[in-house]
């Protein structure tokens, strides 16, 4: 026997009029469903979104505080790089005797003539790479010999600036102070390695590194600013020896040392050093 339905004689067929509420109340159900999804969805895709937006602007904050220290880390060296000077990683003894621009003790049996430019390629090697080094220590400060700086402006004569004459007349200021070795180290200490480029010895910057070197600026200013040395400069250009072509150049007792156009090795100047002893 059919079971029946609750309220309804399960032989009495439902009337047109109970077939569509139950039509519209099955449609509105769905419909609400399908509400209930869309906005479900709806809600999911703004909290995404939200969320994105954010994580987003986080990112972006920390980005942008990355990108600003970088920026002030790198600027800090490269204004240490082009502006500001470094103290010398090679130093003349500050035991030596020094009178002007000759190191060493006056009355040493040999002479050695150098003559360079502060700003040549090869000057900077024969500084700091040990050659001038060497024969400092093993015969200027025992003695032996002494050791007398002179100017050739190699790197104006190819340029056709006055940066080696500036960077010269710096160093005759500060052997005006007593100074002349010290500014020479400093010299070679700041001149980008020999790379000849005329901004690194700028009048700005030559009064930076007299100022690192220790010098009196008030005096040293003065005898920049005045070119109080140019004429000395020029003079001693007039009187060097023919076989100067170049930079650096070394003579002993008044003998070249190595073959002309050349850079003199230790080797050569310790020998003729030897031999003219």
């Amino acid at each position: 026997m059919a079971k029946k339905r609750s309220g309804r004689p399960s032989d009495i067929a439902p009337s047109q009029t109970d077939r569509r509420p139950t039509r519209a109340g099955g449609s509105a159900g769905r419909d609400n469903s399908r509400a209930i999804a869309r906005a479900s969805t709806r809600g999911a895709a703004s909290d995404s979104r939200a969320t994105l937006v954010l994580w987003t602007g986080v990112f972006l904050v920390i980005a942008i505080v990355v990108v600003v220290t970088v920026l002030v880390v790198s600027g800090g060296k490269n204004s240490t790089a082009t502006g500001d000077v470094t103290a010398p990683a090679v130093v003349t003894p500050a035991n030596i005797p020094a009178t002007g621009r000759t190191l060493g003790s006056p009355n040493a049996p040999v002479t050695v003539d150098l003559y360079g430019d502060f700003r040549c390629v090869a000057c900077f090697g024969f500084t700091t790479g040990g050659t001038e080094q060497n024969v400092v220590q093993n015969y200027v400060a025992t003695g032996r010999a002494k050791l007398v700086w002179h100017d050739y402006l190699s790197i104006d004569k190819i340029q056709g600036n006055t940066a080696s004459r500036d960077a010269a007349n710096a160093a005759w200021c500060a052997a005006d102070q007593g100074k002349f070795w010290v500014m020479h180290d400093w010299l070679y200490g700041n001149d980008g390695s020999g790379s000849e480029v005329a901004s690194l010895f700028t009048a700005t910057r030559l009064s930076q590194i007299a100022k690192a070197a220790g010098l009196d600026m008030s005096t040293f200013q003065a005898c920049a600013d005045g070119g109080s040395h140019l004429a000395d400069i020029a003079a001693e250009g007039a009187t060097t020896p023919a076989g100067v072509t170049g930079t650096p150049a070394v003579y002993v007792n008044g003998k070249q040392v190595g073959a002309q156009g050349y850079v003199p090795t230790y080797d050569q100047i310790k020998a003729a050093i030897d031999a003219a002893a």
